[in-house]
């Protein structure tokens, strides 16, 4: 059975009023040549026949679905999708059918592309997009087996693409919850060192206090002994200084009397006495 990436190449039958003329035998052949290029996968050398078709008739479809499928195959969807995009106005119901049947093969494979990259909701946009042209290729040609099977893929793809998405989503909830939870065992952390800091602050603080009362202590007790060292010197001195008073008194006690008499007033001066003669 074919899948996604089968795509229609139409063949132009000429009508019996066209078979004598250049023109369209002309665009015959090169449309022949370049189908047969396709099949062999010589896909420039048939984008080259294509073209020069299309100068011959600007407004064959079907010339343009086919030049369309061949650069789908390079890998140029958006060229591809401006060729589909002309084709599936065409009155003709197999060309139109054909061409979104080919629409949806770009979409979808534009869908894969995006999903492998990690974004599956605008994968799931394109699946979705995919899906339509299929459907619409289906009402153009109701048995059409490849566009009924893609049509199925597609649904596939979308139910895939959200699964990938809700999966996405449960990783990032988990992710920022750890993150959060992270964040918290940081921020409980930071407190702990923090408060283990301004403890060791404190005890540091507390010790310098302690030392500085001890030396103040120390100071006062160094003092303290300094003074009660001067003191008995003090004390040898003042005793020393009653003894002494104490010998004089008892020295000078025989004298307290007339010490203490009032002396009588002369009643005559003294002469000098002279110096004796020599």
């Amino acid at each position: 059975m074919k899948t996604y990436s089968t795509l229609f190449i139409c063949i132009i039958f000429l009508t019996a009023v066209l078979t004598h003329n250049t023109s369209a035998d002309e665009i015959y052949s090169k449309n022949k040549k370049a189908n047969e290029l396709y099949k062999q996968e010589k896909y420039d050398d048939a984008l080259k026949l294509y073209d020069d078709a299309i100068l011959l008739s600007p407004s064959d479809n079907k010339l343009k679905m086919n030049k369309g499928s061949t650069l789908y195959k390079t890998g140029q969807f958006d060229k591809a999708e401006e060729q589909y995009q002309s084709a599936m106005a065409s009155d003709d119901k197999k060309t139109s059918a054909n061409a979104h049947y080919n629409m949806g093969n770009i979409l979808y494979r534009q869908g894969e592309q995006i999903q492998n990259s990690g974004d599956p909701g605008k994968a799931k946009e394109k699946y979705q997009a995919a899906l339509q042209h299929y459907t619409q290729a289906l009402d153009k040609q109701p048995g059409d087996v490849d566009s009924k099977w893609n049509l199925q893929l597609a649904h596939a793809r979308i139910k895939q693409a959200e699964q990938q998405q809700q999966q996405n989503k449960d990783n990032k909830d988990n992710k920022d919850k750890n993150n959060d939870k992270k964040q918290q065992d940081q921020n409980k952390n930071d407190q702990n060192k923090n408060d283990q800091n301004k403890e060791e602050n404190n005890k540091d603080q507390q010790q310098n206090k302690d030392n500085k009362d001890q030396q103040n202590q120390k100071q006062q007790q160094d003092q303290q002994k300094e003074e009660q060292q001067a003191q008995p010197e003090q004390s040898k001195e003042q005793d020393m200084k009653k003894e002494e008073a104490k010998r004089l008194i008892e020295l000078y006690a025989d004298d307290a009397d007339s010490l203490n008499k009032p002396h009588k007033k002369a009643s005559t001066v003294h002469r000098a006495k002279p110096e004796q003669d020599w």
